[in-house]
């Protein structure tokens, strides 16, 4: 086992997943795990309060922020505005091949364009002294080119960012949706490998497929890192850095739903925040119960509902 589990994964931005609501979770869960917020374009940053949601969090020296967006000034005042928040990372998304963010000309066509996402480095990095990393693919559509990826870090390394995370598959831009995408076209983690090797004096971390933070050992000293996305959501008690009892988990839980009845004492409920929850215990005695339980305090905005039943109500370790 990788002893420093904290350091080597981390996991994955997801769209309406790693929220701030499961970032309050997981740091519960272990409060040294790193974490990728979900997607969001600096326009709606620098114009909205969306990063008001964060303050459930007490200390975001753990989580980075994915920006979108090809505007070098939009993305700088974005970045200035998460730094001021405190996280600890902005990350540039060069990886999605949505519809609308083909149409929007961000994402995975900035694949195209390193030119331009050097610019935006640039101007983040004038502006604040966060940390800054990019996310993007192997390549685009299903040519294999592997110039194309060697040419983008080349050029964006000139702005002096050092990190970089790798989905180790090519993307389709606006032709499959989001989910297909996420296991077409197949992995090719020689790929990445050989990519740190052609850039050594890079951080490289590699993104796909990934199921625990137990059987990859053997990839230590081929890369740099590990990040783990839908199975990070399914199963986010891979990331405990102890073994976990199922007890723990319900202590867990409890501790979660309780810090919630607290942040939204004088704010709007978001049934999201117990989405995330709903599945966790999954393939233990009573879950099915549970689930219902969840979509019972969602549809009556009541989290005292699920804490009374998660205190009062058998959950336990059988299979169901």
């Amino acid at each position: 086992m990788i002893k420093n589990l904290n350091n080597f994964y981390s996991i994955a931005p997801m769209m309406g997943k790693t929220d701030s609501y499961f970032c309050f979770l997981m740091k519960i869960i272990n409060e040294k795990t790193y974490i990728y917020s979900e997607m969001m374009h600096s326009e709606t940053i620098i114009r909205t309060n969306i990063l008001d949601k964060y303050k459930i969090l007490k200390n975001l020296s753990n989580i980075a922020i994915q920006i979108a967006g090809n505007c070098p000034k939009s993305m700088a005042i974005a970045a200035k505005k998460a730094s001021g928040f405190g996280f600890s990372e902005i990350n540039i998304n060069c990886g999605c091949p949505s519809k609308n963010v083909l149409a929007g000309e961000f994402g995975l066509s900035l694949l195209n364009n390193p030119s331009l996402v050097r610019k935006c480095a640039t101007a983040i990095k004038n502006e604040t002294n966060t940390n800054i990393s990019v996310k993007t693919r192997i390549g685009i559509d299903y040519i294999e080119n592997d110039k194309l990826l060697d040419s983008f870090l080349y050029e964006v390394n000139l702005s002096g960012i050092k990190k970089y995370i790798i989905h180790a598959r090519n993307g389709i831009l606006g032709k499959l949706s989001t989910k297909k995408n996420l296991t077409i076209p197949p992995l090719k983690y020689e790929r990445v490998f050989n990519l740190k090797n052609k850039f050594h004096s890079n951080d490289i971390i590699i993104n796909g497929g990934f199921l625990n933070t137990l059987s990859y050992e053997k990839y230590k000293n081929k890369i740099d890192g590990i990040m783990i996305g839908r199975e990070a959501y399914k199963n986010p008690w891979i990331f405990s850095n102890k073994e976990i009892l199922f007890k723990d988990k319900i202590k867990i839980v409890i501790k979660y739903i309780e810090g919630l009845k607290k942040y939204f004492v004088d704010k709007r409920f978001n049934n999201q925040a117990l989405h995330h929850i709903q599945n966790i215990f999954n393939n233990n005695y009573g879950a099915k119960d549970w689930r219902i339980a969840v979509n019972k305090s969602i549809n009556n905005n009541d989290l005292q509902y699920l804490l009374n039943y998660i205190k009062c109500n058998k959950l336990g370790d059988k299979l169901e």
